[in-house]
């Protein structure tokens, strides 16, 4: 892909991105999935551009949407974790099987951590049912263990199924 046609799609991936948080931010109950969906887009960054620019399209995600959304906390999810994840997993899996399992839980727990500390902590959003308790730790990492499954099929179904038939779309042609 030349460099012309990287950075245009890491625009509109970002651009993407940014819309879609803004939907959970309208919409309060959305915020988790909004964010998740957003990896899905870092996936396509470190899947077909590669390089450094899955990282530009994290970094101006997370600014854009940190200065635009009304509901600073898809945000700060993204930031935190559902925009770094999918390309921290990409450099994680090439490592042995249990490094790799460390390096994702230790990335997501100190996500969590963060999360909850900004948004009770720095933010004072005072609604939110959770802290620092080990119930959230728990379901959380469940939940991750559920999230990282999830995107590793959807993963090889893009690698198996939907690649080529992207490539083969004039839209999509590198």
């Amino acid at each position: 892909m030349k460099k012309t046609k990287k950075i245009a799609t890491s625009a509109v991936l970002c651009a993407m991105s940014v819309i879609i948080l803004y939907f959970g931010a309208v919409i309060d109950v959305m915020f988790l999935t909004m964010a998740a969906v957003c990896a899905i887009v870092v996936v396509y960054a470190v899947i077909e551009i590669r390089g450094s620019y899955p990282w530009l399209i994290y970094a101006a995600t997370s600014i854009l949407s940190m200065l635009l959304l009304p509901n600073k906390l898809p945000a700060i999810t993204y930031l935190v974790f559902s925009g770094i994840y999918p390309i921290i997993k990409s450099y994680a899996e090439r490592l042995p099987l249990i490094f790799a399992w460390m390096i994702k839980i230790l990335l997501f727990n100190l996500s969590l951590t963060a999360l909850v500390y900004v948004s009770t902590g720095i933010i004072g959003l005072e609604d939110l049912t959770f802290g620092f308790s080990p119930a959230v730790y728990v379901a959380g990492n469940l939940i991750f263990l559920l999230f990282d499954y999830v995107l590793t099929k959807l993963i090889t179904l893009y690698m198996l199924k939907l690649r080529s038939r992207f490539k083969k779309s004039a839209h999509f042609n590198y």
